[in-house]
């Protein structure tokens, strides 16, 4: 048995290519988004995002030339769009880890929020190279540089 490695690029529905972002790739901006908020005490990150957004980026993303495209249209992600991905899913998963390290006395929180983790890093390596956020957003990150 094989296993066949995420494709590297997707066909638009103009028939043009889009780059998808490679993991490290990815998971650089990760890092580098957490060391710019930690730097800018989270309010210049804050305020960079909130204005990036609207070109389907975040202040990473930015400076990675990496984007967010929304998967049904194939443009890029629209600011609402990109609220939903980095905030609303973040918030969310943050309220429910939350609930249940009250119910459990801080046991099924901290798990809940490394099986996500985990489970985005395993869906990663999809046809699409989409993590379970890319899923339930419908998002794709391409690679612009």
């Amino acid at each position: 048995m094989t296993i066949n490695p995420p494709s590297n690029s997707i066909e638009t529905n103009s028939g043009t290519s889009l780059n998808l972002a490679s993991f490290q790739h990815r998971l650089g901006a990760l890092f580098l988004d957490a060391a710019l908020a930690l730097v800018t005490l989270g309010i210049g990150w804050i305020i960079w995002s909130l204005i990036v957004w609207g070109e389907g980026q975040t202040p990473a993303k930015k400076i990675l030339k990496i984007r967010v495209y929304a998967a049904e249209t194939q443009r890029r992600a629209t600011w609402g769009h990109m609220a939903i991905r980095e905030l609303l899913v973040y918030l969310s998963l943050g309220i429910a880890a939350g609930l249940l390290d009250l119910i459990t006395f801080g046991v099924l929180g901290t798990l809940g929020l490394i099986t996500w983790y985990v489970i985005e890093i395993v869906f990663y390596f999809t046809k699409d190279k989409r993590t379970l956020r890319d899923i339930l957003v419908k998002t794709l990150v391409i690679n612009e540089s």
